[in-house]
């Protein structure tokens, strides 16, 4: 869960058609990798790449669909960064689809002073904690004897693909860090639980009545 990044318009035709032949390609490639001297283990990098997009989107649902449970203002869901591929609304939330699903945000603010430092953690929790949660399900489901050992079964190599993006990417969420952007540094989802207590509850107040759009609201 990010603060946005600079705002930029609907991919052009041509950027369109560059963005598809460029993923072609990329998928070509894994494909050939995976097929030349084929052995079914090799699906696994493939198949975690292929999860990584579904699991980014159910990382930014959660934020989202936590923060609404909170009564926080849900103003903007972005999966992606770069360039906007498409856009739709859900509620009071504009979505975007951007060029590169590498990360996310979800821009929510408090509608009132109940908790607030607790709530914000608990919104940048709910990203990473989905994923984990898919991660520990699986196992359960599967069982860890199975889930664990190499396998051809081709179900199980889904399986365990699965598990293994879900799991990575809630641990890496977790992890706390910033990132450095043109408007300074933001926090990752573990820096953000962090930052969510140490916080006074007059920063909170002052982010009441905001929407997405107000640059006050970063």
């Amino acid at each position: 869960m990010y603060p946005p990044p600079p705002k930029h318009g609907p991919l052009a035709p041509q950027e369109r058609w560059f963005f598809g032949i460029f993923l072609v390609v990329l998928l070509g490639l894994f494909g050939a990798e995976v097929c030349y001297n084929f052995q079914p283990v090799k699906l696994s990098a493939l198949l975690f790449v292929l999860f990584w997009i579904p699991l980014l989107a159910l990382h930014e649902g959660a934020h989202a669909i936590v923060a609404n449970l909170l009564n926080w203002h849900v103003g903007q869901i972005v999966i992606g960064m770069g360039r906007i591929v498409g856009s739709f609304q859900i509620g009071t939330a504009s979505v975007e689809i951007r060029l590169f699903p590498v990360e996310g945000f979800v821009k929510c603010i408090p509608n009132d002073l109940r908790l607030p430092q607790f709530k914000s953690a608990l919104i940048y929790f709910a990203g990473p904690g989905v994923e984990l949660l898919l991660a520990v399900v699986i196992l359960l489901l599967v069982g860890p004897d199975r889930l664990l050992t190499s396998s051809d079964n081709y179900l199980m190599i889904v399986w365990q693909s699965l598990a293994l993006a879900s799991a990575v990417g809630g641990v890496l969420n977790l992890v706390p860090h910033s990132i450095a952007t043109h408007e300074g540094k933001v926090p990752n989802d573990g820096m953000g639980i962090i930052r969510s207590f140490l916080m006074p509850e007059s920063h909170y107040a002052s982010l009441i009545g905001l929407t997405y759009n107000d640059k006050s609201g970063d």
